[in-house]
């Protein structure tokens, strides 16, 4: 059976209102005799890709190609299986497991609530193909029995460049408000009930978007999340072939960092300062036209973060591109690449995220990086952080490393009030990254406060590290407490040159829950009312949605407590970090600095 052209593979598929679908019966001339499908359980001998053995510690199965290389099945009542994927093949992939004697039923199971259903299991999920159920017992399975369905399980994946294809490529009608969105500049196509569904396509699967009139409005590839049905590719009507390629979107996104990939001997040699930054980011996502990848320049390391599957198809080649266009760091080292896999998954199994591309550990070492089993360290304008980029967890991802690189301006913003000297405070401190600053550029003593103390320790490593660099680890005091307790129980009297605030959206502060919603406002009011004469406010935050209005809440806490405002002004991310106006999804830092009379 098709749908508006498209194989009709599994149960669970929507079929929206006014679909073409065509049912083809066995010998019909356009068409081809169908062998009957296995559903999960089906007894011995139910067709010919049911497996005959009944219990076994090792298996081999197909299923629709993961975004994982390895890991772990984990569901209550069943024992851990590990697995790993081998061959891979038209969206489909060989998958083979090892764990205690178990029923075919629970690997069945298991990689149905992992999100992994076998090609022929049809109640789990799985792709319906004849030939039914790919599973089976013992170590040789594959070799000896494991049959590739003959007719392709996926239609495509990534958009070529030929006329024919672009003639095949599948199309998304989607609502009226989503093709107004999406004329705007919009780079998400997100359900909702007058768009057609997504759920026939596989992540990665190259579509062209049209209105519900058929009118041709985009190019995308799939997410396949249920909060986000795609990613836009490019605008418009024109051929997908005219449209920028890999290649051209990497060299684009370089050339906006150029000036940072340029090593500044010039510049220090003219001011007698070691300013270099070799910690930045080169690829920022939808702003770089390369959606749901975010890469990170880190001394000798490129750092690929994937957030979305519909960056499958394209991940690669953004590899390749930067290999081809960067070959070597700015300072002439190979690099190393480790790429990270910040994907939603199902179930409670465990998989491998993180894996290395090129070089690893040892070729760090080997180029005199001081690497320990969490991480190395990086130079900022100068000044050198630890930084965990996350091959130490390969099954537990962050987006994060140690170092908000995105704060790179502000920091070096504050310096000139840095140099007035005073007693500056960073709330909410994560790992020191602007207490070392302020005291690297004449601060008298700096205070920081925030809850975790692993984040503590680090910095207090990071401020043992620029020892050389003019910072003084006995000027600095940790405080481990909620930003907001610490104000709250300071002396009446006591004031600051400066204050860095940068809360989280949420968390929790034992029986006190943050909330940015509820507590911004009076945090900031609390901040400007312990600044002396003279005295500046940092405020940053970093959040999905549109802009809080910081620049007004902060007008309001002076106002309120018959404070003036001297200056006033904006204190976006860093250049790498590039914004679109039309999508402030994915711009969501806003940041001001205040400075009173």
């Amino acid at each position: 059976m098709t749908m508006d052209g498209g194989l009709v593979d599994r149960l669970g598929v929507e079929c929206p209102a006014g679909a073409r679908i065509e049912i083809r019966e066995e010998g019909d001339e356009a068409g081809s005799a169908l062998e009957p499908l296995v559903f999960r359980g089906a007894p011995s001998g139910a067709g010919p890709g049911s497996s005959d053995e009944g219990a076994s510690s090792n298996w081999v199965g197909l299923i629709d190609d993961p975004p994982w290389r390895s890991g772990a099945l984990r569901s209550e009542g069943n024992p851990e299986i590990e697995f790993e994927i081998g061959e891979r093949r038209d969206g489909l992939a060989v998958i083979t497991l090892v764990g205690p004697v178990c029923e075919r039923q629970t690997i069945c199971d298991l990689l149905a609530s992992a999100g992994m259903p076998l090609v022929g299991d049809l109640c789990g999920g799985g792709l319906a193909v004849t030939g039914g159920l790919r599973l089976f017992a013992g170590e040789g399975a594959y070799a000896s029995r494991l049959e590739w369905p003959e007719e392709p399980a996926w239609f495509g994946l990534s958009f070529g460049a030929s006329a024919d294809r672009e003639a095949l490529t599948p199309i998304l009608r989607v609502s009226d408000e989503t093709a107004r969105v999406v004329g705007k500049g919009h780079p998400w196509i997100l359900p909702d009930r007058s768009s057609d569904p997504v759920t026939r396509f596989r992540p990665g699967t190259a579509l062209r978007i049209a209105t519900r009139e058929g009118q041709p409005l985009a190019w995308a590839h799939v997410e396949g999340d249920p909060r986000l049905s795609a990613r836009i590719w490019a605008v418009g009507a024109d051929a997908e072939r005219d449209a920028a390629s890999v290649e051209a979107r990497v060299a684009r996104a370089i050339a906006r960092r150029r000036d940072l990939l340029q090593p500044s001997i010039a510049s220090d040699l003219a001011s007698g300062k070691y300013r270099h930054t070799n910690a930045f980011r080169l690829i920022h996502g939808e702003s770089d036209d390369l959606p749901g990848l975010f890469v990170d320049r880190l001394g000798p390391l490129i750092r690929v973060l994937v957030t979305g599957r519909a960056a499958e198809p394209y991940r690669e080649r953004v590899i390749a591109a930067l290999q081809a266009q960067l070959p070597v760091t700015p300072e002439g080292e190979d690099w190393s690449i480790l790429e990270l896999l910040h994907l939603r998954s199902l179930g409670g199994s465990q998989f491998d995220r993180v894996r290395w591309l090129v070089g690893g550990l040892e070729q760090l070492g080997a180029q005199n990086v001081a690497v320990d089993e969490v991480g190395f360290r990086v130079l900022e304008r100068g000044l050198e952080f630890g930084v965990d980029p996350g091959w130490a967890t390969p099954r537990s991802v962050r987006p994060g490393y140690g170092l908000f690189v995105d704060q790179r301006e502000n920091r070096a913003r504050l310096e000139e009030y840095a140099a007035r000297g005073g007693a500056w405070l960073n709330l909410f401190a994560h790992t020191g990254a602007f207490s070392v600053s302020l005291l690297a550029n004449g601060a008298s003593r700096v205070t920081s406060v925030d809850l975790s103390a692993a984040y503590l320790g680090r910095l207090d490593e990071n401020l043992s590290l620029n020892r050389e660099r003019g910072v003084d680890p006995a000027s600095h005091d940790s405080v481990r407490t909620d930003g907001r307790r610490f104000l709250e129980k300071l002396e009446t009297g006591q004031r600051f040159s400066g204050i860095v605030l940068d809360p989280p959206t949420a968390a929790a502060a034992g029986r006190r829950f943050w909330s940015l919603q509820k507590d911004l406002e009076p945090l900031i009011r609390n901040c400007v009312a312990r600044l002396d004469v003279g005295g500046c406010l940092l405020v940053t935050q970093n959040r999905n949605g549109p802009p809080l209005g910081l620049d007004l809440v902060l007008e309001r806490a002076a106002a309120r407590i018959h404070r003036g405002i001297a200056h006033l002004e904006p204190a976006p991310a860093g250049r790498d970090h590039p914004t679109r106006p039309e999508f402030p999804e994915g711009d969501p830092f806003e940041g001001w600095l205040l400075e009173l009379d």
